[in-house]
């Protein structure tokens, strides 16, 4: 009898080559070891796009001696049979072979037909799964470059505080104050709760023992008012809509797409229902990712706007994108550098651009 095992096929716009990328990003949040990772890409590369079609098969048969003498697997034969175990334990995927113990497939103009070998399957229909740990792994890897600024802030602080006790239940916590040989992230959010606390506890300490020593020793009261300082506070632009803008008026404002990725980093750090600036600086930083929006671009524009105007600047070339009047936007990547550069020269453009991004869809709402 012929193995016929389909599958309901990759979501609209998702490739196989996404497909491998998540698997990448996500393996540790997934429990894959590297040898697990490197023989699924050998599987992916060896496969055709029309076999991540629904209902089709998506499958190779190749030998283990074929896989082992792929240049890119640094395996022998036992590692390999012990991965394919792995993999077919985890569900990953579904192994097959003849009744004389071979493996072999026919496939008849691009489509398999049938298959004897190892089925890709399970792994196609976990994709779910897939993309919750590639956005996992991606909001704990940039969370990293957070906390361990956070750590050296805390040893710094708890430093400043003079106190020995508090210093040498620092260091035990991190005998090297060095949170960068830190690579677990689980590890280096503990480190930082524990610094927290022991700076806390010791800012209480030492608070509570000026003011009993203040109360000995305070001065006469001063009655005489202070001259007032005439100062110039220079005003505003108009426009500066994105200095009011809360988390919560930035995420509606978002696409639909950009909105999931807010929900989802916004519920990894206990906040699903209501987002944080953090979040919406990760999801948007995904999101430009997403648009094909160079790394180095990005971090250039964070250097010169921030952070959080940044942000503004995705999330309203993201959001032209899907409008149908004379402000759609077609290349997103494009309208984003051009913002930036804008922006750079007069940040109250991004305000105004905001607040007609805001009356536009206030419109669209009362046309319906």
């Amino acid at each position: 009898m012929s193995n016929q095992l389909t599958h309901r096929g990759l979501p609209a716009g998702m490739t196989r080559w996404d497909l491998l990328k998540m698997i990448e990003s996500g393996r540790r949040v997934l429990g894959l070891s590297k040898g697990a990772v490197a023989y699924l890409r050998f599987a992916i590369t060896h496969t055709m796009d029309i076999d991540y079609e629904p209902g089709r098969i998506c499958a190779f048969w190749h030998g283990v001696t074929s896989i082992v003498d792929d240049p890119q697997i640094s395996c022998d034969r036992r590692q390999i049979s012990r991965i394919e175990v792995e993999l077919e334990e985890k569900q990953y995927i579904r192994k097959s072979c003849t009744p004389h113990s071979r493996r072999t497939g026919l496939r008849k103009n691009d489509v398999i037909k049938y298959e004897y070998g190892i089925n890709l399957a399970p792994l196609i229909e976990r994709v779910q799964e897939l993309q919750v740990a590639a956005r996992k792994a991606s909001f704990e890897q940039y969370d990293v470059v957070r906390l361990r600024g956070q750590i050296r802030k805390l040893f710094s602080d708890i430093r400043a505080l003079g106190n020995e006790d508090a210093l040498d239940i620092a260091t035990q916590i991190l005998p090297n104050r060095r949170p960068s040989t830190v690579n677990s992230y689980e590890h280096l959010k503990e480190i930082a709760e524990a610094l927290e606390a022991v700076f806390n506890d010791f800012c209480v300490e030492d608070s509570m023992g000026e003011m009993s020593h203040q109360s000995d020793i305070s001065p006469t009261p001063i009655t005489k008012e202070k001259k007032k300082k005439k100062t110039c506070t220079p005003k505003e632009p108009e426009g500066e809509y994105e200095l009011q803008t809360t988390p919560q008026m930035a995420t509606l404002l978002a696409s639909e797409r950009l909105r999931e990725h807010i929900q989802f980093y916004a519920s990894g750090r206990g906040a699903a229902n209501n987002p944080d600036w953090r979040s919406i600086e990760l999801a948007t930083q995904e999101r430009a990712h997403e648009h094909d929006i160079k790394t180095q671009t990005w971090q250039y524009m964070c250097s010169q706007l921030g952070n959080r105007r940044t942000a503004l600047c995705l999330i309203i070339a993201d959001r032209n994108a899907e409008r149908t009047d004379r402000g759609k936007v077609r290349d997103v990547a494009k309208a984003f550098e051009g913002l930036g550069k804008k922006c750079a020269r007069d940040q109250a453009i991004l305000g105004s651009l905001y607040g007609e991004l805001v009356r536009h869809i206030e419109e669209a709402k009362n046309a319906r």
